[in-house]
């Protein structure tokens, strides 16, 4: 399904009296119907025709007053249904602290907006952000490549050069079994072991000069420059145009300062098992102009990519496809190019700007500020079909939701993005309900103790889960809809 462009609209707030609200839903056709009859009256100046009359058998007699609100059963059910759920989302608003905001809306109609303009670190529900600017940009069906160069003669090579093309997920199979090194699972990895079997395959014996591992595809930035020190190499990075197993070697305790030689190191070893002689030694470099590709292997299509970006909260994948939208859309592999790429998106689409920053495309960064409106505009062109929301955490059964909302009316239900940082905790998503309608929400919190578990879960669990979980509230349509005439009224 092809996003909509659907906005956000306001509520109109309801009247102090809701029965005077229901008398003039229940008598609007009445006017309407009244006003006709009185235009045709009055334009009708033939005789009238004789009758004919007839003796037929006794009439059914509608048992529903034509003022009745009963002869709009939709707008009845789904207006009892808001005003039911405005009032289930107060304690919800409530629990909104000064600097952190709340929003939903169902099918497009806003309902709760507590603090819904004000700008809030996002954590990493930033990626769903990026995740939809990179399907809209790139494609589900985009792959990463990477190459191998070289000049062959006769089965021999000076220099053997791994050019990297931004893959998040180039692996070796050993990575990442040890859990030291990883929170997650790589799938979908794209295999080194399947690229050193296509050079051998390729007729290459021997290797005279080095294996070179090149990263020139993005920049030279490792880490954002506003990421706490404690971060990087263990909450994320380095981020390399060239990067396999998340910069970790076999053997080595810490992750590669330099990725592209560690990514050689890793490559160079593979070879050798596969019984390449290699004179020379790993390197990093730039791959001369004019060799020719001996293997290149694809990576997974993009859309799956994103999935394991959003279940996992990979932040290297985000951080490198970033880069990817940069260098796809302008150039410039750069994390600078690929926010100011977002921007860009998300304005095209409408989205309300004033007071967002994007610093990094992980969410990592505490420079990061985007408002709940913002979210609620882009999850406003999603519905639960579409590809996209698919690849979201779904509350009590998957990603990094798997362990929250079990055994609530939410579980199985809600698809989301969380985010945590110290002092922050969010979450968005939408929640699919009875009748085709669709909830949509952010709730994106910043106080100190927020992220602790003790304080947010039974937040989550509790008001939140009240509020949205029992949503329709009040008669369905066919509960209120007219009812069924009978003879003379009996």
């Amino acid at each position: 399904m092809t996003p909509s462009t659907a906005r956000v609209t306001r509520r109109s707030r309801p009247s102090n009296n809701p029965v005077a609200s229901l008398i003039f839903l229940a008598i609007a056709p009445s006017i309407i119907l009244g006003g006709l009859w009185q235009f045709a009256n009055s334009h009708d100046h033939s005789a009238p025709p004789a009758l004919d009359l007839v003796a037929t058998s006794p009439a059914n007699i509608p048992q529903t007053p034509v003022l009745s609100a009963r002869r709009t059963p939709g707008v009845l059910a789904r207006e009892t249904s808001s005003i039911a759920f405005e009032q289930a989302l107060r304690p919800l608003g409530g629990s909104v602290l000064a600097g952190s905001c709340a929003a939903v809306s169902v099918d497009g109609v806003l309902m709760l907006s507590d603090g819904i303009d004000t700008p809030v670190t996002p954590a990493s529900t930033l990626k769903f952000l990026v995740a939809a600017t990179a399907l809209d940009s790139l494609g589900a069906d985009f792959t990463y490549s990477t190459e191998v160069k070289a000049e062959i003669n006769a089965g021999v090579v000076g220099s053997i050069y791994l050019l990297g093309g931004g893959d998040p997920l180039l692996a070796s199979s050993w990575y990442p079994d040890d859990l030291t090194l990883s929170k997650y699972s790589q799938q979908p990895a794209t295999s080194l072991e399947a690229l050193a079997d296509s050079v051998v395959a390729a007729g290459v014996t021997q290797i005279t000069g080095n294996v070179v591992g090149d990263a020139s595809h993005y920049d030279s930035e490792l880490y954002p420059p506003s990421w706490p020190i404690g971060f990087r190499a263990i909450q994320g990075g380095p981020i390399s145009g060239l990067l396999v197993n998340d910069g970790a070697v076999l053997g080595a305790s810490m992750k590669a300062t330099n990725p592209a030689m560690g990514a050689a190191q890793e490559f160079y070893r593979l070879l050798q098992e596969r019984g390449v002689t290699i004179i020379g030694a790993p390197a990093s470099g730039v791959t001369p102009v004019g060799l020719a590709t001996v293997a290149a292997i694809q990576s997974a299509p993009l859309i799956d990519i994103i999935g394991e970006m959003l279940q996992n909260s990979d932040n290297n994948t985000a951080e490198m496809l970033l880069k990817e939208i940069g260098f796809q859309l302008s150039g410039a592999g750069t994390r600078a190019a690929g926010d100011a790429a977002v921007m860009a998106k998300l304005s095209s689409w409408g989205v309300p700007l004033d007071g967002v920053t994007l610093s990094d495309g992980s969410g990592l960064s505490g420079d990061n500020k985007v408002t709940c409106a913002a979210f609620l505009a882009v999850l406003e062109r999603y519905e639960t079909s579409d590809p996209l929301i698919s690849k979201l955490a779904i509350a009590g059964t998957s990603g990094t939701l798997s362990k929250y909302f079990v055994g609530t009316t939410l579980q199985g239900r809600l698809y989301g993005k969380t985010g945590s940082l110290s002092g922050v905790k969010a979450l968005v998503g939408l929640i699919p309900v009875e009748g085709g309608s669709t909830i949509r929400f952010a709730l994106l919190l910043e106080s100190p103790g927020v992220d602790d578990e003790k304080v947010f879960k039974p937040l989550w669990e509790g008001v939140l889960t009240q509020a949205l979980g029992t949503y329709p509230q009040g008669p369905t349509p066919e509960a209120v809809a007219p009812l069924p005439a009978t003879p003379n009224g009996s």
